[in-house]
């Protein structure tokens, strides 16, 4: 009998973890106002095809507009209902993300680091807040990411068809990212180029000439399919990615981003920031020891930090790319913690069971007619009944408090511990995000 690839194994079960976690709560409550809108456009879009993407009316803003197309389709085509339908990009863009860390991990990345990096991702605040609530952005991000991937493999190993696919990722990130995309990778590229053990002017000059070309294809594609420059200007502009965000201050939108980003995870990396800060050297000498892709990823975070603190819709797409790159990273130091550190986890997890626990409890008492007020923030469960749904939940987070309990006894010895505290994580966040707090009324 033919064995089964462990990490067709692994990657198999991530897509059918991912796929749970993003999709089913995606009908849970209605549409907000902003998905309302997304629809309206989307309806509009119905009666015309493709083309009419590159009117210079849907070229002002063609993330959005790409993405009511894709609602469209999914409601004429697939015949999804209208919540499901206006969600489904965003949620399935997550979806390709947390896949997509462990299946293009780094050449020397152990599986199980892969496998608990993609849980983090989608168990940060900021990227399932975008996985169940319909946001163009998810789309810049994606392309975004997927030609920084490409930057990351053609310097680690030049080839023509690393070159090729450098070109075709940066031309897509263009048309959603403007003309900063090329800026930002020949930024990324450059320094990347720079602490590498063998590098040439000619790298610096090669990786420029590509980078011109993917800006000039990306143009003169637009300008030829819509036989007009100034769709392709609109196109290739920032467009509405410099706007500030609707619907959030900038106190609220600073906390979600620098706290919960990849929050509990996060941390330990804020307690130790001050020994950091007094140390550089042993920050210069790990960073020199890093893998060829936990660099790259700090050096996106780094180059991430002066967009993120703008508070708009560009911080959030290099806030998503700062995390997917950086997961690997984080997922490295927590198992290594772990191990490590077996007594501070045990009672760290204690400490977060007691909170999950606490959170299922006022849920529960909420639903049962009794007023619950934390935080100054009133529980009002959506529909303020048991269902189904509810059930499966506060199930599943029961048992997953169990076997948190079981799983101390072998915490120097495998990974389930963590495992398992990313999992209540992720049970716990469902049961706030669609059934607490929706909306996202309060953080």
């Amino acid at each position: 009998m033919k064995k089964v690839n462990p990490e067709y194994s692994l990657l198999v079960l991530l897509m059918a973890v991912s796929a749970l976690v993003v999709y089913l709560p995606l009908g849970a409550v209605g549409l907000c106002g902003d998905e309302e809108e997304i629809l309206g456009i989307a309806r509009g879009l119905s009666d015309s095809g493709f083309g009419s993407l590159l009117t210079p009316h849907n070229a002002g803003n063609f993330a959005t507009s790409f993405y009511a197309y894709l609602v469209s389709v999914s409601i004429n085509v697939f015949g999804y209902p209208a919540t499901l339908a206006v969600r489904i990009p965003a949620a399935t863009v997550i979806w390709l993300l947390s896949c997509g860390i462990f299946y293009f991990r780094g050449e020397h990345e152990r599986k199980d680091y892969a496998f608990l990096a993609s849980l983090i991702f989608i168990s940060s605040y900021s990227v399932s807040a975008l996985a169940y609530h319909a946001s163009p952005l998810t789309l810049t991000s994606l392309f975004l990411i997927a030609a920084l991937a490409s930057l990351y493999h053609w310097i680690k190993r030049r080839s023509r068809t690393k070159a090729l696919l450098l070109v075709v990722s940066t031309a897509c990130a263009s048309l959603f990212f403007g003309i900063l995309s090329p800026l930002a990778m020949a930024v990324t590229g450059m320094i990347f180029i720079s602490i590498q053990e063998k590098k040439r002017v000619s790298d610096y000059v090669r990786l420029l000439v590509l980078l011109v070309v993917s800006a000039a294809l990306a143009y003169l594609l637009v300008a030829f399919l819509a036989n007009s420059r100034e769709t392709a200007h609109l196109i290739l502009g920032i467009g509405s990615l410099a706007e500030p965000i609707a619907g959030y201050s900038r106190l609220n939108m600073l906390a979600l981003q620098l706290v919960f980003s990849i929050f509990p995870w996060s941390v330990p990396l804020i307690v130790a920031l001050g020994w950091m800060a007094v140390n550089p050297r042993w920050l210069r000498d790990r960073f020199l020891a890093m893998s060829l892709l936990k660099q790259f990823g700090v050096i996106v975070f780094i180059l991430t930090l002066p967009l993120i603190t703008a508070l708009n819709g560009l911080s959030i797409i290099m806030l998503l790319t700062a995390i997917y790159f950086n997961v690997p990273l984080v997922a490295h130091f927590l198992l290594s913690q772990t191990h490590n550190h077996s007594v501070t986890w045990r009672i760290s997890g204690f400490i977060f069971s007691l909170i999950i626990t606490a959170l299922a409890v006022a849920y529960v008492a909420a639903v049962s007619g009794v007023d619950i007020c934390i935080f100054g923030y009133a529980f009002r469960p959506e529909g303020g009944v048991w269902s189904t749904g509810v059930v499966l939940l506060l199930s599943a987070i029961v048992v997953s408090l169990y076997t948190l309990t079981r799983n101390q006894r072998t915490i120097r010895f495998n990974n389930r511990y963590l495992y398992n505290i990313v999992i209540l994580y992720l049970l716990a966040q469902i049961l706030y995000k669609v059934y607490i707090n929706p909306y996202l009324t309060a953080i």
